[in-house]
């Protein structure tokens, strides 16, 4: 699961994409991969803090488990 945009809820204004790799355990920063969309699921929006954004993070990995199926 990816997020693409600026992170709003942390003050950011540079866009970013962001991967979370399901089940991977090891260390990929520096390396290189290859991301593909397959589905939009919302728009970027701006959380009233951290713990609701965290709540949302988990809501979307759930939805994109069940598109992906796996």
């Amino acid at each position: 699961v990816a997020s693409l945009g600026t992170r709003p809820t942390i003050g950011g204004t540079e866009p970013l994409l962001e991967e979370h790799v399901f089940d991977y355990r090891g260390d990929l920063y520096g390396e290189e991969i290859e991301v593909e969309f397959v589905a939009k699921l919302r728009e970027e929006e701006h959380f009233a803090d951290l713990a609701t954004l965290t709540r949302q993070m988990h809501v979307d990995a759930a939805q994109a488990r069940r598109i992906l199926r796996c």
